[in-house]
């Protein structure tokens, strides 16, 4: 007898082993539990993204404090408290109680233009209600902006996912659940809010795909909150009319499947804009133009600003942010690469309309103004990756002849053994909101009998009752303003003889407040820092242009001076900068020379007629109004008007 002929009566004598039922019932168990969609994505997927990025979260905003409220929020929070029924007054009381940024209520003036900007962003105070009745103010303001990122990665896990597969979704939206600009930008304000709608208007888009009645609805209902959440809604009609162009261009057709979505994004939100303009004093669209007044001009600012924004955001991936930088790379280069398909379209359309949105604001600030576009880049970085996946995953080895017979057998064996059956899913509970109500005349016409891509009226009627709900909250709450307050006199500037006036804390004469103004404003024109200070940031504030380069030069009035807002400036040094050097007469100001010829006071201020020296001994002589302080009784108050006479 052989040697082989003894090992294989050995193999058949033992018992062959058997899998524990119990072990097989637990991985079919898990199998399905990480198998079953949940919103649209496996909770697999969810499971190795959703954990990891809450904890971090957590860990940020506990051990970040301050910059959980940035300046930006002293109006939201403002708008909360006043939409939960406090006065101006008193809602502005209730942020200081929890920002330390100066805020008072000439914040909220009718002539502000920032405020008439920020008051059609509604839907986030809005929502943060409830959870400010649970948190109170300072951790209620949170809530949204951290599900906002939530929705972001939900939604993108979505659409990724149907478009290439469970893998590429956790690695893409894996990746972008650690760039700095989701965590940094999770703070009180709706920058994630805004980027998760866009995520649900890119899941809703008919990418690769033929979308119903329901999806349009949706559609538009997110188009138009994104519109009440930040001045984006150029984004949904820009990326729908790029994939009707693409399609367009494949079948040469223009009634194509992407048309529906172009008219829906487009009628909404050419709608939405044109309340704006109706309702309010000031429109993203007066924000392009930055001051200038003839078309050669706008267009040299906005190629100017264009070049500005993508410099700054290349400077900031490079240098801070490794991951964005790839994951942006790889949706440009899966544009290219893929150019047929309508991820490529949906890319260019966002980065186009993201490129006209941050080069109308002038500037980029760590990718914040960017964020609106990761949802379509996310699309588009996971048409390279499937590719790549597709390209370079290991072929699986040829199975020699005999080793195929041999699994062959060893399967019908296995075939033999009991499997135990995997949990059954429960058949869907049929009651009055089942066949019952949709058999019924009110069912009928919400379309309750029609297949589930086609019911649409549910879908608009629940976005009408929200979009009620929010204008009922807020049109008596945070939508009015205060009235105007003009650079002076200081009794008008403070909005004294009405409700919003504050009690000064401190009256320091206005020599002291132009000494620290003119300190203040020399710095600036050294390229140190910006105007906010001894020169409110947002108060209408009054001066003599010097040169065609500084700030207001083209709304001059008559008389050759210009009123204008020191947050006009933004982040552009250079305008800053022109600033600084008008008021200060090119930095020749001898601030120790201040001498006041004339002097009004108020109960809010002073207005004064006074002579400087320059660093030569000429004396020059304006006019000036000064603020007492409202926010620290050490600090030197404010400068709304400081005028030099024309010579």
């Amino acid at each position: 007898m052989s040697a082989d002929t003894v090992v294989a009566q050995k193999q058949e004598a033992e018992p062959r082993r058997r899998r524990s039922p119990g072990l097989d019932r637990f991985q079919g168990l898990g199998t399905w539990i990480l198998t079953r969609q949940v919103f649209g994505v496996s909770a697999g997927v969810l499971l190795l993204v959703l954990p990891v990025f809450i904890l971090s979260m957590a860990m940020q905003l506990v051990s970040r404090q301050g910059w959980n409220h940035p300046p930006d929020s002293r109006y939201y929070l403002t708008m909360m408290a006043k939409d939960m029924g406090h006065s101006w007054l008193g809602s502005v009381k209730q942020d200081r109680s929890v920002s330390s940024w100066h805020v008072a209520p000439y914040f909220f003036a009718d002539n502000d233009p920032t405020w008439q900007l920020v008051r059609s962003r509604v839907l986030y105070p809005v929502l943060s209600i409830p959870f400010v009745w649970l948190w109170g103010l300072s951790g209620g303001s949170m809530a949204i902006p951290v599900l906002g990122d939530i929705l972001f990665l939900w939604a993108t896990a979505a659409v990724v996912q149907r478009l290439y597969g469970p893998a590429v979704a956790v690695i893409v939206v894996g990746a972008f659940s650690t760039v700095g600009p989701i965590f940094g930008f999770a703070w009180a304000g709706t920058d994630t809010l805004g980027m998760g709608l866009a995520a649900v208007i890119v899941a809703l888009l008919p990418i690769d795909r033929t979308i119903g009645k329901a999806h349009l609805a949706w559609l538009g209902s997110a188009t138009l909150f994104i519109a009440l959440d930040r001045q984006v809604g150029v984004l949904a009609p820009a990326m729908a009319g790029a994939g009707w162009l693409w399609e367009l261009i494949r079948t040469r057709q223009w009634r194509n499947r992407w048309l529906s979505s172009l008219v829906v994004t487009s009628v909404v939100t050419v709608g939405q804009e044109l309340f704006v303009l109706a309702f309010t004093k000031s429109s993203p669209s007066g924000t392009v133009s930055h001051g200038t007044t003839t078309t050669f001009g706008f267009l040299r600012l906005f190629v100017h600003n264009l070049k500005l924004v993508t410099q700054e955001a290349v400077t900031y991936m490079w240098h801070q942010e490794h991951i964005l930088f790839a994951l942006l790379v790889a949706a440009g280069i899966g544009m290219v690469v893929r150019f047929k398909s309508d991820a490529s379209a949906v890319f260019l359309g966002a980065a186009a309309s993201t490129y006209v949105i941050t080069a109308s604001v002038g500037f980029s600030t760590l990718m914040r103004y960017e964020m609106i576009m990761f949802p379509a880049a996310a699309v588009g970085a996971g048409s390279l990756v499937q590719l790549m996946l597709g390209q370079f995953l290991p072929a699986p080895a040829p199975v020699p002849a005999k080793a195929a017979v041999a699994a062959s057998e060893a399967d019908e064996e296995s075939a033999e053994e009991p499997v135990p059956p995997l949990p059954r899913r429960r058949a869907p509970r049929r009651g009055a909101l089942g066949l019952g109500l949709a058999n019924t005349a009110a069912g009928r016409f919400l379309g309750l009998d029609q297949p589930r891509i086609d019911r649409w009226k549910p879908q608009v009627l629940f976005s009408a009752v929200a979009v009620v709900v929010v204008a009922a909250v807020s049109i008596p709450g945070s939508w009015p303003s205060t009235p105007a307050a003009p650079p002076s006199p200081s009794y008008l500037a403070a909005q004294g003889g009405t409700q919003y006036a504050m009690t000064p804390l401190a009256k320091p004469p206005a020599e002291t407040t132009l000494f620290w103004a003119f300190n203040q404003a020399t710095d600036v024109a050294n390229g140190h820092g910006l105007p906010d200070g001894s020169w409110d940031w947002v108060h209408a504030t009054r001066y003599r242009p010097l040169t065609s380069n500084d700030p207001g030069w083209s709304t001059r009035d008559k008389d050759g001076t210009t009123v204008f807002q020191i947050n006009s400036v933004g982040m552009d040094q250079p305008s800053a900068i022109a600033f600084g050097n008008a008021v200060t007469l090119n930095r020749t100001v001898d601030k120790t020379t201040i001498k006041i010829l004339s002097r009004q006071v108020s109960e809010y201020g002073e207005d004064v007629v006074f002579t400087v020296k320059d660093k030569s001994g000429v004396l020059h002589q304006g006019t000036a109004t000064t603020l007492y302080p409202t926010w620290e009784a050490n600090a030197p108050g404010e400068v709304t008007a400081l005028v030099w006479d024309a010579s």
